[in-house]
């Protein structure tokens, strides 16, 4: 009865490894959202946007998927949105093909593939499905190109308290010599930090580098690839299967960072004197011409960060604005806590940046039940909280704005010093913002900005027609060494194909509970692990022959077959898995992929080889009344061993 229990292990394993399997089999259920502009939009060009859609569907998306879509052929209810789609094999890749051929009638930001019970139940929501990579599924390639003009300007900014404080010990005739020599040196040092050469280029951009990987890890992506185009200055991101390109790119480009600036003193003579223009022009009527309208124009016409960045330069020279100060907007939303976060007024804050992002860590968002809004809390780094001491103790009375990226989102007064090293930031945060704004402080923000050089998307490198070939040629290539098994061994050929299959199914789950992108070095590992699992089979029966041939019982010839073999297969199994765990820990991209797969294949193999073909051989020997075993192939002629 002992080896009928141990058939409970097996098939908890499987049903486990099935269950873990079954989202990629499973009926799924897609919905593509409409754009809330589109209801607004005339008959005729609504009509245009839907018929655009499906006559792709009919001569693409759904022609030989079999998913059904609907309601079909017209736009859905302004109350419901979305266009509902269920099929099987509901594809990141595809997604993101209907989502940017799309783009007029298809909120991509908001595209959502359900998930199955299976996935709810064991990742909480997140996709339980077989990753593919970049070479088998297509993707998006982005190239992005640092812009060093940009991050000098920043580095002169943070470093300009530093400089001012430099030059007025030097310019000090009662400093001492040494003083000044220390000060002296120090400029060299600060001004050196502002020539970029090809090698601090590369520095910076595997910083850069760095911050994309670990932003990209949290987003639950593909096996992304990150690599740096020296020659360019630029980030070459490859992203297979996206299926949301536009919410990553923001990921990729945001090189938002916090920070604390000083406003010009009391009675703010340079913000008074913007504000008081712009109440003349309102009070001729002209609201359409002031400042604060054209900028606000530029940022609902979506105008890039040059663009904003020139119109607030044009203002500075407008107003005659000293060196030392720099224009900001003080962006808000509305009455309603809904409304659009939008530039609502001008700020005019010192150039210099009293703490950066860098003295902050471990940030937090919350929500305030005090003032019904989001808010985030922070630690301050020791040298932070020194600093921030400082800073509130010599500016009682001041504004300290709060920077975030280019936006002034709180401007409190520093009424007492602040100790501890603990601080919040509280402003009109929706959640997201709040989440946002935390993973800026804790993660870091880029150290360059980052335009796109290039976007594309692609598809499979290796080509439809290649990757359909390689499918066939492994389903063959399966079938073929099954079938000699069963054709050599008989009876113990049938048995280790089972075990074969087991090894795939059970090698597939972990792979894919482990969030593994199967790319085609992957596959390759996966081929090895079937023809090594076999090899380990035909050592076993190769033995239990020699036992049968020298007379001994069937059973225990099956037991010394196994225990002979055990130590020749886990000696060849564990240096391979040696070399495995090396190839994992100093390889990247396509050594690695294949590696993984060799290595949780050999753990496979000798669980299935060594414990399950094991089972299955003693059961049929000594539980299911099997009283003679062949371990030839037929034309060798029957040798065969009465079981005593």
């Amino acid at each position: 009865m002992q080896s009928y229990r141990l058939l409970l292990l097996p098939f908890f394993i499987l049903a486990v490894s099935f269950t873990i399997l079954y989202p990629n089999f499973a009926d799924r259920t897609l919905k593509l959202v409409v754009r809330e502009d589109v209801y607004s939009l005339s008959e005729a060009e609504q009509k245009t946007l839907v018929s655009s859609l499906f006559d792709r569907w009919e001569k693409d998306y759904g022609k030989s998927s079999g998913w059904t879509i609907e309601p079909k052929g017209t736009l859905p209810p302004k109350e419901n949105p979305f266009f509902t789609v269920n099929g099987r094999f509901i594809t990141s890749a595809k997604i993101n093909q209907i989502s940017q051929e799309n783009q007029t009638l298809v909120n991509e930001a908001k595209n959502k593939l359900e998930p199955t019970w299976i996935e709810n139940m064991i990742r909480g929501g997140k996709s339980l499905s077989i990753k593919l990579g970049l070479d088998l599924q297509g993707g998006m390639r982005v190239v992005l190109k640092g812009d060093f003009e940009d991050y000098t300007s920043k580095l002169r900014d943070l470093y300009a308290k530093e400089i001012t404080e430099l030059n007025l010990t030097l310019n000090n005739p009662v400093a001492k010599p040494e003083e000044k020599e220390k000060a002296k040196n120090r400029l060299t040092e600060i001004e050196a930090s502002f020539d970029l050469s090809p090698m601090r280029k590369i520095v910076e951009l595997e910083k850069a580098k760095m911050i994309i990987d670990n932003r990209l890890t949290t987003q639950n992506l593909t096996e992304p690839q990150v690599r740096i185009q020296k020659e360019q200055d630029a980030i070459e991101v490859s992203l297979p299967g996206v299926s949301n390109s536009a919410a990553i790119l923001e990921i990729l480009q945001n090189t938002e960072t916090v920070e604390y600036r000083l406003e010009e003193p009391n009675p703010f003579l340079f913000k008074n004197q913007i504000a008081e223009n712009e109440r003349r022009m309102m009070d001729l009527g002209q609201r359409e011409k002031t400042d604060i309208y054209l900028f606000q124009e530029l940022v609902k016409n979506k105008a890039g960060k040059k663009a904003q960045d020139e119109f607030l330069a044009g203002l500075e020279k407008k107003y005659n604005i000293p060196k030392e100060y720099k224009v900001y907007a003080m962006w808000a939303r509305g009455n309603s806590a809904k409304s659009t976060l939008l530039p609502r007024s001008f700020v005019v804050l010192e150039r210099k940046i009293a703490l950066s992002g860098n003295d902050m860590t471990n940030a937090q968002p919350s929500y305030n039940s005090n003032s019904y809004g989001w808010m985030v809390s922070f630690t301050l780094t020791p040298n932070g909280a020194e600093k921030f001491f400082d800073l509130t103790s010599e500016n009682r009375g001041r504004n300290l704005a709060i920077v975030w990226g280019d936006k002034v989102i709180s401007n409190p007064v520093i009424n007492d010093p602040i100790a501890g090293g603990r601080a919040e930031i509280s402003g009109s945060f929706s959640e997201q913002e709040a989440i946002r704004l935390a993973n800026v402080i804790s993660e870091g923000a880029l150290p360059i900005p980052l335009s796109v050089l290039e976007m594309r998307f692609i598809g499979p490198t290796l080509g439809i027609e290649s990757i359909e070939v390689g499918v066939k040629a492994v389903a063959i290539g399966f079938f073929l060494v099954m079938v000699y098994m069963i054709f050599y061994y008989r009876l113990g050929g049938f048995i280790a194909d089972l075990s074969l299959l087991v090894n795939i199914i059970i090698l597939a789950a972990l792979l894919t509970l482990m969030d593994f992108t199967l790319t085609l070095p992957g596959i390759a590992g996966i081929i090895l692990t079937a023809g090594m699992a076999v090899d380990a089979n035909v050592i076993i029966y190769e033995r239990i022959r020699e036992e049968i041939e020298e007379g001994r019982a069937l059973s225990v010839a099956v037991t010394r077959g196994f225990e002979n073999a055990f130590w020749t297969i886990m000696d060849a199994n564990v240096t391979t898995l040696i070399a495995g765990i090396l190839m994992i820990r100093l390889g990247n991209g396509p050594i690695k992929g294949f590696a993984i797969t060799l290595c949780w294949g050999i753990v496979t193999t000798l669980f299935t080889s060594l414990f399950l073909s094991r089972l299955f051989m003693e059961l049929s020997v000594n539980r299911m009344g099997i009283h003679h075993l062949n371990l030839r192939p037929f034309f060798f002629g029957k040798k065969e061993v009465k079981n005593v």
